[in-house]
């Protein structure tokens, strides 16, 4: 069972629809709303940085929560408490090493959101030092430290799934690995299982939850509260 902080929110925390309190999701729609943004643009200059320059910065730099959202990762956010931006583009042509570049790209959206739950954090360790205690802080720490440890599930979009990719890339020839891409044909049946694996994903999180199924939980929930309680106090 979720543990408390401060008896305000459980930590994990996650939207019990069979009690929403209005206080609470509102906090966590703007929570989700901030974490999306920090996560994207964080990718967007990670990017940058590595070679991949746009002409236009606006197509990328924006910082408009509402043109991060996706709508597979808005559902899991509110099924499982995280979930992921939408994808921004990446021209890999650009990368000397492409998988390892994408994969330094998808680990900075991550991290990003584990300095904004330190941020978060801190200044609740600081109002806990007067005697104050705060759910707004603490649900933005929460749902950071949820997107940062599940960023390590290997299914696209997450992190996970492109540091695996790259492990995998680093033992097969380069020569396999354009054989292996090279054809139309496969090139568009990746873009199609990138696609569609975000909504499977979701929808086995769904009947996990209705089945009372809680594998994953299980294993990463303890990883999520050791980080809350290490980095809130």
């Amino acid at each position: 069972m979720p543990t408390s902080h401060s008896l305000l929110i459980e930590i994990p925390f996650v939207l019990n629809f069979s009690n929403l309190e209005f206080d609470k999701v509102i906090i966590f729609i703007v929570a989700v709303l901030l974490s999306v943004t920090v996560n994207a643009e964080a990718q967007a200059f990670m990017a940058t940085v590595l070679g991949d320059i746009k002409n236009d910065p606006k197509d990328r730099f924006h910082f408009n929560p509402l043109l991060h959202i996706n709508l597979a990762g808005l559902i899991c956010f509110a099924v499982a408490g995280f979930g992921w931006a939408r994808q921004i583009e990446i021209d890999t042509s650009n990368f000397k090493h492409p998988a390892i570049a994408v994969m330094i790209v998808k680990c900075a959206g991550a991290f990003a959101n584990l300095l904004l739950a330190s941020i978060a954090a801190s200044i609740l360790f600081i109002m806990k030092k007067w005697n104050l205690e705060d759910q707004v802080f603490s649900i933005v720490v929460a749902v950071n430290i949820m997107i940062f440890v599940y960023n390590s599930v290997p299914v696209p979009p997450l992190a996970g799934a492109y540091i695996l990719f790259s492990i995998i890339s680093a033992f097969l020839p380069t020569s396999f690995l354009n054989l292996l891409f090279a054809s139309t044909k496969t090139m568009n049946f990746n873009r199609y299982f990138i696609r569609i694996t975000p909504y499977i994903f979701v929808g086995v999180l769904i009947v996990m939850k209705i089945n009372g199924l809680s594998l994953l939980n299980e294993t990463l929930y303890p990883v999520v509260r050791a980080i809350f309680q290490f980095i809130a106090g």
